[in-house]
């Protein structure tokens, strides 16, 4: 006699249900890998752009490792991770900076390539970059 197939494949579909629901409510910060990814992810992508000299005069004399700390609790807490960011406003900070589109999207494309070099997936890439986005006219002031 053959066993019923119901159970097992109950058990499938339910198990399958309960990790599209955990993937569903996770955070885009989860998403993305949490702590550890973030951490490599916003370290990866300041240096790449601190060290280009095309676009990095507004780095002169910056603490890359406490700016990189404080942008990862700042990405921690845009993308629901439960962080509180305690910083200054995006405006005052990059106040009398000089930061141009150039820069700017050098900062964009560097933070992309950190992402895809730490397997961040493209939907979740592009809901950074969503978040991201509307901060450009507090940073780009030339």
């Amino acid at each position: 006699m053959k066993k019923p197939l119901v159970a097992p494949l109950l058990g499938i579909l339910l198990g399958t249900a309960s990790l599209w629901t955990f993937a569903a409510g996770a955070s885009l910060y989860e998403r993305m890998g949490g702590e550890a990814v973030v951490a490599k992810v916003t370290v990866q992508a300041l240096h790449q752009v601190a060290h280009n000299p095309a676009v990095n005069h507004a780095f002169d004399g910056v603490d890359l490792e406490k700016l990189a700390k404080k942008l990862a609790v700042h990405t921690c807490a845009i993308t629901g991770g439960g962080c509180k960011y305690t910083g200054d406003e995006m405006k005052t900070v990059h106040a009398g900076l000089n930061i141009t589109e150039q820069d700017f999207y050098a900062l964009v494309e560097a933070l992309r390539t950190a992402l895809d070099d730490n397997g961040v997936g493209e939907r979740e890439k592009n809901e950074l970059l969503r978040i991201l986005a509307p901060m450009k006219r507090d940073v780009v002031s030339r």
